[in-house]
């Protein structure tokens, strides 16, 4: 045990010694982090919007201020200009002074009563507005209430002939009652006691995983460099076992990712208040993370015969693997294809796994990612300690 200590702490102090390290350990996601802080942070949140309204059946009903008064406006993230007419709402819409137009046919109180075609026009500002769909929404379900309440009084008047207005007017006040709010918009999680994930949070996560491969690369450059410098051939002649060595410089790639996790989770914490949920959780997935992804890159590092060919599969696995696990693209946004493809890859399971710990998933949630993470790392130590096995034997 000493020994490999030993191994871990040599290692790590030749790295620390160069102020790349600390760069490319600390600096490098720190800044990361702030820059994306300048773009996400604030971006995710709901912010309110303002809209146009006109109603041209208020001569006929009260219907359309119903809506606006009792719907729309009872919505916070809604502010409601009155306008003179169709063409101004148009123009408000078009020269971008208003985000949505909404407005209220003649004679749509007369077509709701009937049971009749009719409807509210909602014009936003572009194609797949989200404003324009959450004040569609709204409009659609209105429209819908109000035919669905004129059927319901005709049929208890048809079946209450003998009730006096009323009482019919209290039975239809207690089905409303009933019913409850006028706009019901459900929302959906992921869980029970699933949390949601905003920008700010999941490209977090994305980028630490993504710089822990890149971390990975620079201290694997050491073992080439014993070789280059015959380091390498010193160490064997100390009583050091083979899975020693190799643990030893597992170890020390671990260590450094859990550095850097730290980091980020400092940074992140403080300048924009990332909430990361629980920190054991945190703690167990980059150990289990780093396991695989440290296996992986070592075992390149002992079949890598100088820096150029280390450097020649940093790049692609990097960025083809970040691209593909979800570092670049939210990972709910990939095609289904690749989707698969992020599931079954390394930094893919662990960017899923934070995911599920900021949602607050538990140790369930995350367990099966960190079982297949774990067999994937157990897979390739096995086979870098006989890669370096065969190497000895062969120098």
């Amino acid at each position: 045990m000493k020994t490999l200590l030993r191994l871990i702490l040599l290692d790590f102090r030749l790295m620390a010694g160069e102020k790349s390290f600390y760069i490319k350990l600390i600096l490098f996601p720190a800044l990361m982090i702030f820059i994306l802080g300048t773009v996400f942070h604030g971006d995710s949140k709901a912010k309110s919007f303002k809209i146009a309204f006109y109603n041209a059946d208020h001569a006929e009903s009260a219907l359309g201020e119903i809506l606006k008064n009792d719907v729309l406006k009872q919505n916070d993230l809604i502010r409601v200009k009155d306008i003179s007419g169709y063409q101004a709402g148009k123009q408000l819409v078009e020269s971008g002074k208003v985000s949505v137009f909404v407005y209220v046919p003649k004679g749509f109180a007369k077509a709701a009563e009937h049971n009749e075609k009719t409807s509210i026009k909602v014009i936003s500002d572009q194609q797949g507005s989200v404003n324009g769909d959450i004040v569609e929404m709204m409009a659609d379900s209105f429209v819908t209430r109000v035919k669905m309440e004129s059927s319901e009084e005709k049929t208890v008047l048809k079946q209450s002939g003998h009730l006096s207005k009323e009482e019919v007017g209290s039975i239809m006040s207690g089905i409303s009652a009933e019913r409850g709010q006028a706009v019901a918009i459900p929302k959906q999680s992921a869980g029970h006691h699933a949390a949601p994930i905003d920008a700010m949070q999941y490209y977090s996560i994305a980028m630490v995983v993504m710089f822990s491969i890149m971390t990975a690369f620079a201290l694997i450059h050491g073992i080439v460099e014993e070789r280059q410098q015959h380091t390498f051939f010193r160490i064997k002649s100390m009583p050091v076992l083979h899975i020693q060595y190799v643990a030893g410089k597992l170890l020390g790639i671990m260590f450094a990712i859990l550095i850097q996790m730290a980091a980020v989770i400092i940074a992140s914490s403080i300048l924009y208040h990332v909430k990361w949920g629980n920190l054991f959780e945190i703690l167990l997935v980059t150990i289990v993370y780093s396991f695989a992804i440290g296996s992986i890159v070592l075992l390149w590092g002992f079949t890598a015969k100088n820096h150029e060919t280390v450097s020649s599969m940093a790049a692609p696995i990097l960025y083809g693997f970040s691209f593909l696990g979800g570092s670049f693209i939210a990972k709910d946004s990939l095609p289904a294809g690749l989707k698969i493809v992020q599931e079954l890859i390394p930094n893919g399971k662990a960017i899923n796994s934070y995911v599920s710990v900021t949602q607050h998933a538990g140790l369930s949630g995350i367990s099966a990612d960190l079982a297949e993470l774990s067999a994937i790392g157990a897979v390739f130590l096995c086979l870098t300690i006989w890669v370096f096995k065969r190497k000895e034997a062969v120098s």
